[in-house]
Order: structure tokens, then sequence, then C-alpha cells
């Protein structure tokens, strides 16, 4: 190629595609399928690293039999381990870090000052951080799309289709009145107790609660409840944070999976999407080939951009559309550990599951105008490692009473909305290098802390204290619900897209991912992203091929 063109012997081997989705986490496979649900058979592009085959072994070896047949060896293996650069809340699999690793395509560079620091990361796995998030799937309302070109309605068919084949537990309850259920669930999961009693507490309190503007109710998770378990759903194994091994969490890797099995879509491992460049009748694609061989260069009748949020603001750089320092707005996350007042401990040997429990929304202008999403996770087998990790002193004086202690800790992660977050400098400085640095919220700390003390009023009478000096605010990206660096508006604003996801200028490029969002409400972000991109793809089926 020279100057932006290609010559004879190029134009030639370029190959031809018609509908092509980059990506196959979430928003790529909403999106593939969607066009697979309209008759067209996409071509999907992604880098795909999968778990390593001896994690895969083990994972298999696990899901053999039933939780009692595991031995101490395998769950040894299969338990987080927070060594090295891992820290304290990086998520793995299996004891594998696959979701989080580099393919070696890119060079990224974080800031050097603390301050600076960012917890986005890349994803490059076949179904992206859905193989290691946390499930929450709460739809949003007109209330969270306040300020968007959407509506709640906008947003119900893709709702619909997304859990046609995402797994959805939950139950009909308090929270359903300020979120009403857009499909009916397929049932409730068993709590743990102390997440039983819990709710029960705050049912006790619901009257008081409302009057702080605290909504509650069982958390809603994209996971598979069904009997017999494990094999049609959860074996209350206690061990969802390590991975699950009969794959009731849901991860998008299962779709992707499905579609291609079935030849709905073609699905293409190894390459790494640098560029695009819209062309007459279509859209060029340039990838590498990330076990260093030759790339692909494809001619596509329309292009799908769902490598994630951080990954599509990289191509979009390099592709000249967005600029080369564009900003990740995020939903700025609070770990807050609470102590359990009164009545048992959790007991570490019951059979639960140990994702949350519950959620909080808290609505309350005297701590922000936007609500604040709350879950509430109690006691896992890995939360002794997690506190060493992250509080190695204090873990330290506590010594051999440190399990004790968390299994009278409750965790609430809470989420902020991008108005009151930091965000994630986005720096492209040429060819393959791009820089990473956080930009501090002006309003963060005030909002937090205001947070704090609302969470001690509302919740210390229900015997939920919350412990302000063990809170960690994690730095922008932190809790992986970002993105809005190409934020869609009616008018297709500069250095934005208009409401099919197209930066200006582009009429084939539809970006899909949480990268279009307008803004990043403070909740459960991976169900809307799924939603919205197929509310794109589905429309883009029906535009004429000329």
């Amino acid at each position: 190629m020279s100057g932006g063109r290609m010559d004879g012997e190029e134009d030639r081997a370029r190959e031809r595609a018609g509908h092509v989705v980059i990506g196959a986490g979430p928003a790529g496979a909403a999106a593939a399928s969607a066009l697979a649900r309209a008759g067209i058979r996409p071509l999907v592009l992604d880098v795909g690293l999968r778990l390593e085959p001896g994690r895969e072994a083990l994972r298999a070896r696990m899901a053999a039999g039933g939780p009692e047949s595991w031995s101490r060896a395998d769950l040894a293996l299969a338990r987080f381990r927070a060594d090295g650069a891992n820290g304290a809340g990086y998520k793995q699999q299996f004891g594998s870090d696959y979701a989080f690793r580099d393919d070696g395509v890119l060079a990224l560079a974080s800031a050097e000052s603390e301050r600076e620091r960012v917890g986005a990361r890349v994803s490059y796995a076949l179904g992206g951080l859905s193989n290691v998030w946390g499930a929450g799937v709460l739809p949003y309302t007109d209330r969270d799309l306040r300020g968007w070109p959407l509506r709640a309605e906008d947003l119900r068919q893709g709702y619909e289709a997304v859990f046609s084949y995402v797994p959805h537990a939950g139950e009909h309850d308090e929270l359903e009145r300020r979120y009403p259920f857009v499909c009916e669930p397929q049932g409730p999961l068993l709590r743990s107790e102390l997440g039983e009693r819990l709710l029960s507490r705050l049912r006790a309190r619901r009257a008081a609660l409302a009057r702080a503007g605290v909504h509650f109710g069982a958390a809603r998770l994209a996971v598979r409840v069904g009997h017999p378990a494990p094999e049609r759903g959860c074996a209350y194994c206690g061990h969802c944070l390590d991975g699950c091994p009969y794959d009731h969490i849901y991860s998008a890797r299962q779709t992707i999976t499905e579609l291609s099995r079935a030849g709905a879509i073609e699905y293409r491992p190894g390459l790494h999407v640098e560029r695009l460049h819209e062309r007459e009748g279509g859209v060029e694609i340039e990838a590498a080939a990330t076990d260093g061989g030759q790339g692909a260069r494809i001619f596509a009748e329309r292009a799908y951009l769902a490598a994630g949020a951080l990954s599509s603001t990289f191509i979009l750089q390099r592709s000249g559309l967005l600029a080369e320092e564009a900003l990740l707005r995020d939903s700025q996350t609070l770990y807050l550990p609470c102590a359990w007042l009164g009545g048992a401990a959790a007991d570490a040997r019951e059979r639960a599951y140990t994702l949350a429990q519950a959620f909080l929304v808290v609505e309350d202008e005297r701590v922000s105008s936007e609500p604040v999403h709350v879950s509430l996770y109690t006691y896992n087998d890995g939360l002794a490692e997690r506190a060493r990790a992250a509080r190695p002193l204090l873990s330290a004086l506590l010594g051999p009473t440190l399990e004790a202690a968390t299994r009278r800790i409750v965790v609430a992660i809470c989420f902020l909305h991008s108005a009151d977050s930091g965000a994630v400098r986005v720096r492209w400085e040429g060819g393959r290098r791009f820089r990473l640095c956080a930009v501090v919220g002006e309003r963060t700390p005030l909002v937090l802390a205001r947070l704090r003390r609302a969470l001690t009023r509302a919740l210390a009478p229900a015997g939920l204290l919350p412990l302000p000096p063990l809170a960690e605010v994690a730095p922008p990206g932190g809790g992986y619900h970002y993105g809005a660096s190409l934020p869609m508006s009616a008018d297709r604003a500069p250095g934005g897209a208009d409401l099919l996801g197209r930066p200006q200028g582009s009429r084939r490029v539809h970006v899909v991912d949480s990268a279009c969002l307008p803004a990043i409400p403070g909740g459960t972000i991976t169900v809307t992203a799924m939603a919205n991109a197929h509310r794109i793809a589905d429309a883009c089926a029906a535009l004429p091929s000329d």
C-alpha cells in the first residue's frame, strides 16, 4: 500500500465478504446473532485466545462429575491466586489469566505515576471479558437512559432477543418496582444462608430504605437455573469466581461456538484487526496474524466493530475515525467491605453460589443526581486470599483469625455514573503504540464520601456496617464498566456516532460495543451493550446492499 491506496496486485489479493463482525465478546455475539436471525451469515474476526490445554483438561475433569468428586489437587489448581502482577482483583478462570493475556501485536504503555494509573484492560479471549464477569443483568430503564437519544422501549426488542439465549436467574420482588422485568426470568438461584438473612433484614426495613431512596432485591444473574444439577443448572459448588466447569455462567464464547457449529456464522480466530478504511461500496479491513504469519485484507459490505470498548477505540484511532487522543468514560468502582453484625457468620462448608446475592440502587440527591448501583457479595472461599493481597499488613495482624473474620464480611461493589467518575485517556502515539492514563473525576471523591455515609445510614440499622477504612477505589477502568469514546447522538456530533453507531463520514462502519454508548450509567452494562448491538445489526440487515 502506498499513500493509502492499493495497487492492482494488492487489490486482487483482497478477500471479499458480506457482513463482518470484529470481535467475539458479548456485543460481537449479539450482533452476529442478530444478523444470523435475519438470514445473513456474517464472518466473525477475532484474536480468540482460549484456556491453555492443561487448564481446559482441568475444567473437563471437574465437569465430568459433581462437586463431591473433585480432588483437592484440582481444586487447588482452579482456585484464585493473587500472585505477582495479578494483584488482589485480577480475575482468573481455572487459575488461568488467558482472559487478560496480551496477543503481542500492540505496544501498550500506562502512565508511570500512581495518580494516573488505569485499571482498564484489553481482552483478546474468545468471549472477551464475559469469561470472567460478575454476570449481573439488569436492563436500563428510562431513568438510567436520561440524556440518551434512545429510550428503554428502543432497546426492548434487543433485550428480548438477548434473553432468548442468555440465561436469566431472577425473582419477582421489591426490585421490580424500579426495574420491571423485560422477560420472565428462568427462576431464582438458591441464595447462601447469609444472603437470605441479608435480604430478610432489608425487607424488614423496606419503608425506611424507600424513604432513603434505596431500592433493593435479589441479584439478577446470567446463570442457568435448572434441575437436576449440574446437568441443567447451578450445582452450588461455591466456585463461581474461579470459573464454572459446567458453563452455567453465561459467556459470549457459548453463543459464538453454537452459531459456528450450526453454520450460522463463519468464525475466524487468530486475527488482530488494526484498521478500517471505508471505500466505495464497502469497508477494507486490515488484520495482523497473531502467530506472526500473513495477515488478512478483507473487503466487506459492512463492518461491525465489537472488539471491546478499549480495542475498538484503538482501531477507530488508527483508522482516522477518532482523534488521536480520546476519552473512555468509566463507571468508577468502589469496593466497600461491610461487617455482618449479630447472628451467625457464613458457614465455609455451605454449598452455595458466590456471585452477587443482592442488588441495591441508591437514588438519593444528597449523594448524586444519578443512580448508584451496588452489588452485595457474601462469603466465598477465595475472600481471605484476596484480603491478603489487598491488605497484607492487616491480614498479617489477623493471622489465623483472618479466615473467620472474612465469614462476617459482605462486600459491596458500588458503581457510579460516568458523570461522577474519572475516565481513561487513550493516546495513539503512532504505529502500534498507545498510551493510557487516568483522568481523575473532579466530583468523584465527594460523591464517594456521600455514598459511604448514605450506605452507613441505610445499612447499619439492618446490621450491615460499612467499613470505610478497608474500602478500595478502583482506578479508572478498574471495574470494567467503561465505554462512550464515540458516543451516539441523534445529530452525529463531531467525535461521535449516529444511532447506528456510524462515525462521522462513515456509512458502512458500525461501532456496536460499549464504545458507542452515550454514557455509562452506574449499573450492569453488558446486557445493555448486547441489546444495543442487536438493535444496530438488526437495523443494518434491512439496509440496501448498494
